[in-house]
């Protein structure tokens, strides 16, 4: 797959509202356990890695990456990204494109395979991170 910029922007748009129409198609066939309401969040957000020799806002440009949102809800965040990511911590920074970003520490906690080698996560938000 070619992984030009614009191209994977309109993949990922594509595979998100395959991803809803399939949500909506499927709303009240399955239980949903959800300890919070979501809601629709769409935008395209940064990630780095999270390893214990950093601190938020220390790791390396080469580390950060853009994974593109689905929903939000208090708890946490779904999203999709090109590649397969391990389970396990993550620096979020919900807005990106905005002066006052919100920062997050999160843990991918669930993961799965949907379209044209795209994964869709969910990751629960742990704490606010201050950059």
């Amino acid at each position: 797959m070619d992984e030009s910029p614009i191209l994977l922007d309109k993949t990922a748009i594509e595979i998100l509202d395959m991803l809803d129409r399939w949500s909506d198609k499927m709303r009240g066939h399955h239980s949903q356990k959800r300890e919070y309401p979501r809601v629709s969040y769409r935008t395209r957000m940064t990630v780095f890695s999270a390893d214990s020799e950093s601190r938020a806002g220390e790791a390396a440009e080469n580390t950060s990456f853009t994974v593109w949102s689905r929903n939000l809800s208090r708890g946490g965040v779904g999203f999709l990204y090109h590649n397969y990511l391990e389970n396990g911590k993550y620096l979020l920074c919900l807005d990106p494109l905005q002066e006052g970003q919100l920062w997050f520490l999160a843990e991918i906690v669930r993961s799965r395979k949907v379209h044209n080698n795209f994964w869709e996560y969910g990751a629960k938000l742990l704490e606010r991170a201050s950059i």
